[in-house]
């Protein structure tokens, strides 16, 4: 269970970077951004929207 947690907790923290860089520039980063969350996505065995959601 900690270490479901603290992969949220990277994914969460890699997330928030990526997103906030993607929103202010290039196509390059808004593709790594959904690149990246997909992964996440998968290795949490979560929902790509609800994981979305989840990211300030």
């Amino acid at each position: 269970m900690a270490d479901r947690n603290l992969d949220l907790v990277n994914a969460l923290t890699e997330l928030s970077r990526l997103k906030s860089a993607a929103e202010n520039s290039t196509h390059i980063l808004a593709r790594l951004y959904a690149s990246a969350l997909e992964e996440w996505a998968g290795r949490l065995g979560m929902d790509r929207r609800k994981l979305s959601n989840m990211i300030p």
